[in-house]
């Protein structure tokens, strides 16, 4: 894989921003809302880093972040670029999946609601969404955590079973995919009435007989509809409809 760059990729953009890149950092999300106050509040602001040392997702789960291995950044998002932050995470999936289909156009690729890149049935990737308020309590940034694994020779034996990688190391372009991201991100930023039609396009989830779990609720049905909220639709066996709009497929019944 190419080494990461900054100027390369401030030459894929098509947007101005600050992009700093490290060889290790603990975890993107948390250097960036450490740092928050030396990046400008009017423009992006990107951190990418070739490893973590204490990379986490949903749940503030370990997220497995080896060096020479993937990608891991997060971007910071003035509020004012953001119609709809409910759909944040969502278009940062489709980005993420999009930009890969680009790339390894051979790839399987595919999304898990809600936060989630397969490549086939194996989680490839991931993304976490957190909100920064200020003093007021007045939402000002969201920093949002993007990690894929690129080429893993291997992973430890708790994520052998359900992890994997984009499947591509020599001729994948960690600068351009990055780019590829933040552009496909800042479109559908502009056109949010877009981002849950294509979130539905590419998510696997819908059609396959699930275990939702969210808080104190646990429904087993089929997953039927991604709502125009974003909101994943499932009817139990009993023909029950449930909407989750916040929560964790934790099993698919292939």
């Amino acid at each position: 894989m190419l080494s990461l760059n900054a100027d390369a990729i401030l030459d894929y953009l098509n947007f101005p921003a600050v992009v700093k890149v490290f060889d290790e950092v603990d975890s993107t999300n948390a250097f960036l809302k450490r740092h928050i106050a030396d990046f400008p509040v009017d423009r992006i602001s990107l951190v990418v880093s070739d490893s973590q040392s204490a990379g986490y997702g949903k749940f503030h789960r370990s997220f497995f972040s080896p060096a020479d291995s993937g990608v891991y950044f997060s971007v910071l998002l003035p509020i004012d670029l953001i119609s709809d932050v409910d759909l944040v995470t969502l278009s940062a999936g489709v980005s993420v999946c999009s930009a890969l289909k680009k790339l390894v156009p051979e790839g399987d690729f595919s999304l898990k609601w809600v936060n989630n890149v397969l490549n086939g049935d194996r989680k490839c990737g991931g993304v976490l969404a957190e909100s920064i308020s200020d003093d007021d309590g007045k939402l000002t940034f969201v920093v949002l955590g993007i990690g894929v694994d690129v080429f893993v020779e291997s992973f430890p034996d708790e994520l052998a079973d359900v992890a994997g990688d984009v499947g591509a190391v020599d001729l994948f372009d960690r600068n351009f995919f990055v780019g590829s991201v933040l552009n496909f991100l800042l479109d559908l930023l502009d056109n949010p009435d877009s981002v849950v039609p294509d979130f539905r396009l590419l998510c696997s989830t819908v059609g396959q007989r699930v275990e939702v779990v969210a808080g104190g609720r646990r429904v087993i049905g089929k997953a039927v509809d991604v709502d125009d909220s974003g909101g994943l639709v499932v009817v139990d066996d009993k023909k029950n409809r449930h909407l989750f709009n916040s929560g964790e497929v934790s099993k698919v019944f292939l």
